[in-house]
């Protein structure tokens, strides 16, 4: 289940490596909080916040899972539990809610959206025949909608899953562009339930037909506005939601005061951002705004860059300082993946007795120059790893009475000991290493050293 509006990386980023800012409530806000009437699901006489927000500190994840749990309790619903250790609640039967994204969402909203918030999120943990998507299609059709999601949202379910009785269903999805998908959503109003695959058929319409007439009612939706939100940098704004889903309909960007051809960039749910190509500084500016939204919003999405043409958008890449700088906001963007992987993953393979080390995606760069970047991983001599696809290697080993260390671009490192990488069925990729490159090999490697 989506939340249908985040107000703004980690697909799963760990907030303990987050920071936010801390507020003090304002005196209109202290005034209001006692008119506030509390939702159906929380006891009249609980507080809304505990005595960490009246100081105007940040609440905590376990903040938010206590609250939740509570609601969860209160509305008779059990089971759930708060896993500390990845930041999740769980439930036997009803799966894991991962807070991550949750917790950076309702950290950041104001003390008086916050309400509203729990009781979405509480949905979440209520099991519901209104949660279900109708399986006639004259019930569901005027409320489907055509989402844009990441094929790499799901890494971590079907991780969970792989062991599971019966295996994690598809969902009514079609690629897009790049990782992003065209998924099916059913609009339930606060939150949109991601169509299974097997909805189509029972409604009688092929995949493409209903993303199509989910389409058609994407289109029929009030017009949504752009609002200026930097230099040359504009906002799609939709009181309907829906705003990254708005880049599947060119018409949308006719009215976007820009010069020269629309380019967007939807680096998170719920966030379009958009320049001209003739704008002075544009696609500077353009690329500034999406990656600070990558790097301190919720729920991250893409961080390619498009240029909208009558036909539909098309993946586009600048030249110049602003190319590298697009790079890095690639690698920010695949770094969050590749962490919510690294955890699930390092957690079955323990579950299975396997040894293998699901090694760290890593980003470096020089402080002289932030947008200019490199990933990279480590291979250490006598550790069995699992690697990801990155632009560099750290290689680590034992010599003499000393730690030997060097770094090799992968391209060269895949010509010179290629032979010792086993692909593995992860995605984003990863390779087994079973085996450290031989003495010899070790001194090719040192020869290519950057």
């Amino acid at each position: 289940m989506d939340l249908k509006r985040p107000i703004g990386p980690s697909r799963e980023l760990n907030p303990k490596h987050a920071t936010f800012p801390r507020r003090v409530l304002t005196s209109a806000e202290f005034s209001q909080l006692t008119a506030i009437p509390l939702l159906c699901a929380f006891q009249p006489e609980r507080p809304l916040v505990n005595w960490r927000q009246w100081l105007g500190l940040t609440p905590t994840v376990a903040d938010l899972a206590r609250e939740l749990l509570r609601a969860a309790q209160r509305s008779g619903v059990t089971g759930w539990s708060y896993d500390a250790a990845d930041t999740s609640l769980r439930n036997a039967d009803h799966g894991v809610i991962n807070l991550a994204n949750i917790h950076r969402e309702y950290a950041q909203a104001r003390y008086l959206a916050r309400p509203g918030l729990l009781q979405k999120y509480h949905a979440m943990l209520t099991p519901s025949d209104q949660s279900k998507v109708p399986r006639l299609r004259t019930l569901a059709q005027t409320r489907i909608f055509p989402i844009l999601r990441s094929r790499n949202d799901r890494v971590t379910l079907e991780i969970q899953h792989r062991d599971a009785k019966d295996p994690f269903p598809p969902r009514a999805a079609k690629t897009f562009l790049s990782h992003l998908e065209v998924v099916n959503g059913y609009d339930r109003g606060q939150t949109v339930s991601q169509v299974k695959a097997s909805a189509a058929p029972e409604w009688g319409l092929s995949l493409e037909l209903a993303i199509e007439r989910a389409r058609a009612n994407l289109r029929a939706l009030p017009a949504p506005t752009w609002q200026l939100v930097g230099d040359a940098v504009w906002q799609l704004q939709s009181d309907e939601g829906y705003n990254e889903s708005f880049l599947q309909l060119p018409k949308v960007f006719e009215n976007l005061p820009a010069k020269g051809s629309a380019l967007a960039m939807i680096p998170n749910r719920g966030v379009l951002l958009a320049t001209g190509s003739d704008e002075p500084a544009g696609i500077t500016a353009l690329l500034a705004a999406a990656r600070k939204s990558i790097e301190e919003a919720p729920w991250p999405l893409c961080g390619d860059l498009f240029r909208i043409t009558p036909a539909g958008p098309e993946l586009y890449v600048p030249i110049g300082d602003e190319a590298i700088h697009l790079a890095t906001i690639q690698r920010l963007d695949i770094a969050s993946v590749y962490e919510a992987q690294k955890t699930v993953l390092q957690k079955h393979c323990e579950a299975l007795g396997d040894p293998v080390y699901v090694a760290t995606y890593g980003i470096i760069s020089k402080t002289s120059s932030p947008d200019d970047s490199h990933s990279w991983c480590s291979w250490a001599e006598r550790v069995e790893s699992l690697l990801p696809a990155t632009d560099l290697i750290a290689f680590g080993w034992q010599f003499e009475d000393s730690r030997k260390t060097l770094m090799v671009r992968w391209t060269d490192a895949g010509q010179m000991v290629g032979h010792y990488f086993k692909p593995t069925i992860e995605d984003p990729p990863r390779f087994r290493v079973d085996e450290f490159p031989t003495p010899e090999e070790r001194d090719a490697l040192q020869r290519v050293a950057v």
